[in-house]
């Protein structure tokens, strides 16, 4: 009997919780305001870049265990927090959209410039393909131009020149000669590779052909932590419902609160009062 009650008691507790859901104004996905956030998801991908360089120096392993750890830790990270990053301003701008949906129910005059920066959301993936467009354009043409990179020699330092006179010497050596400068294609292997070097780290640790599939495939590659801000931005008007169903859940707590005290206070002046001694006239 008592387990009945226990669990008629938790049923009980276990409401449904009923979304709040405000209506706002739809933003445009690709306004200006979206192409200002396109900008700096292009400064976030440089950043990105320059993190997955130094992080893959400074958490260099041997092992494949630890090169597989380094490349987890780097993009998921940084991926979660694009993707934070995103729902944050996805949540902004929800919020604004419902003030401004609130003016204009008012109304007042809403511009469409401010209705621009209202939530959209697709506005965050438009942001996010826009701003990395120019490094996945850049990966692509080079994933046309990789060739697998063997060993290669490198090139005779300067004091061997006066040594080229001497036929022996000239003849031993002769085959550096054909070691070439760094041209276009070898500076877009350095760009690439560092945009994708967490993968690259691992792909070095087996052979020249994987290394040159994580080349083929960094177009792609690219694209992962901006397409976590899109993700994220995408569920913003989810994350407000939330915060105003969390809003409205306190204030119906609050009321309860004042309505069990407003109780409270009758019960005991209605106890006072039949305690208090009648007046005979």
């Amino acid at each position: 009997m008592e387990r009945v009650n226990i669990m008629q008691s938790k049923e009980k507790q276990k409401k449904i919780i009923e979304i709040v859901h405000k209506p706002i104004i739809a933003g445009s996905w690709h306004g200006k305001d979206a192409n200002k956030m396109a900008f700096k998801r292009c400064l976030s991908v440089l950043a990105t870049t320059a993190i997955y360089l130094f992080g893959c120096i400074l958490l260099g392993f041997d092992a494949m265990w630890g090169r597989i750890l380094t490349c987890f830790t780097l993009v998921s990270g940084i991926t979660y927090y694009q993707y934070m990053t995103g729902l944050s301003r996805g949540e902004n701008d929800a919020a604004y959209g419902e003030i401004i949906y609130g003016r204009k129910e008012n109304g007042h005059t809403v511009p469409a410039s401010e209705c621009d920066r209202s939530f959209h959301p697709l506005k965050g993936l438009y942001a996010a393909l826009v701003g990395a467009a120019p490094f996945a354009l850049f990966a692509l043409v080079y994933a046309f131009m990789a060739e697998p990179m063997y060993y290669s020699l490198g090139v005779l330092p300067a004091w061997t020149e006066g040594l080229m006179s001497q036929t022996e010497f000239a003849t031993g050596v002769s085959y550096y000669q054909d070691a070439s400068a760094l041209g276009v294609t070898g500076f877009m292997r350095i760009v690439d590779r560092a945009m994708i070097m967490p993968f690259v780290n691992i792909a070095s640790a087996i052979d020249a052909e994987t290394i040159l599939l994580a080349e083929r495939l960094s177009p792609l590659l690219v694209l992962i932590s901006p397409l976590g801000y899109a993700l994220g931005y995408s569920r913003g008007q989810e994350l407000r419902d939330r915060v105003n169903t969390g809003i409205k859940m306190g204030d119906d707590r609050k009321k309860k609160r004042e309505a069990r005290a407003r109780r409270k206070r009758q019960r005991q002046q209605n106890q006072h009062r039949t305690k208090d001694p009648q007046q005979l006239v």
